[in-house]
């Protein structure tokens, strides 16, 4: 295959990749980040302004516990993020169709367009910093922050297992972190936080699930084992036998798919941006070959 066909198709996937792209970026169509008239858009949310109260929050309160100041840091470090990934959404997909159309025109006149392959090159290291720059952000945000205060649970809803009389959480990180509690928006595409009549009725239907829910996943914030004790809210009764949670059940309710669609595009425009990438070596490499040819 010719090096002014490869350009081709790389251009043709580009501008493809970069249209379904714009037809499902969560935040181009809305799923995250707000409206932009939104107070608390992430394009009009202003960072600056978190870092300078919390430089003077720790002037004034020098002795702020160490959960203070893990939420104040993560504000700051999660609004920097989600504003970089709201700027390059936009940046990187009206620049990957103007590259891809621009590139396409070049192949149809690359016989009488001297500076073609130069051309193809230039744009092609352009809109491969531009996309990576947005893959990384993406990959951040998707797998590092949510926009619902929703619990970490297991397929079965639980979210701690007894082991050696006491109950081991399986999303403590360490002392302080509440954020590895929640569901991150990779983990919204899993059946358990959306629509699922099965494990919905399971809570009904199954006297553990529905006796072992007395416990908060919050518990698990500050330490990685929940001690047993003998208060009754680690055990549940079986016809008229009592037993001894084997795990605990945290449940909660969804009524549609809307944190599936979010993670879904989060995920699919993250996929489609990496092969743009790969695209965009491909646009690198015909150019050179096409300049190689006309030398």
């Amino acid at each position: 295959m010719s090096a002014n066909s490869n350009f081709f198709i790389c251009s043709c996937a580009i501008l493809v990749f970069t249209i379904i792209n714009y037809n499902l970026g969560p935040i181009i169509n809305g799923r995250v980040g707000n409206s932009y008239l939104a107070r608390n858009s992430w394009a009009l949310v202003n960072c600056k302004k978190y870092s300078d109260d919390y430089e003077k929050e720790k002037q004034t309160n020098p002795s702020m516990t160490i959960y203070t100041k893990n939420q104040r840091e993560l504000r700051i470090r999660r609004c920097k993020h989600e504003r970089a990934m709201y700027n390059m959404e936009y940046t990187s997909i009206v620049f990957n169709a103007v590259i891809g159309f621009i590139c396409l025109i070049l192949t149809l006149k690359s016989e009488t367009i001297a500076m073609t392959g130069f051309i193809g090159m230039g744009c092609g290291v352009v809109g491969f910093i531009l996309t990576l720059v947005y893959v990384i952000y993406n990959g951040i945000v998707y797998t590092h922050y949510y926009d619902s205060y929703i619990y970490k649970v297991d397929g079965n809803g639980a979210f701690a297992k007894l082991k050696d009389n006491s109950y081991k959480c399986f999303y403590h990180n360490e002392p302080y972190d509440e954020e590895a509690l929640y569901a991150k928006y990779s983990d919204l595409i899993k059946s358990q936080y959306n629509y699922n009549k099965k494990l919905d009725d399971s809570f009904s239907n199954d006297p553990e699930k529905a006796g072992c829910q007395k416990v908060s996943p919050s518990q698990c914030r500050d330490t990685e084992t929940i001690a047993y004790d003998n208060s009754g809210k680690f055990n549940y009764y079986e016809g008229s036998t009592l037993k001894q949670c084997q795990k605990l059940y945290s449940h909660e309710t969804f009524d549609n798919y809307v944190n599936y669609d979010k993670s879904a595009c989060f995920l699919t425009v993250l996929l489609l941006s990496i092969l743009i990438l790969l695209c965009y070596c491909g646009l690198i490499f015909s150019g050179f070959m096409i300049n190689k040819e006309k030398s």
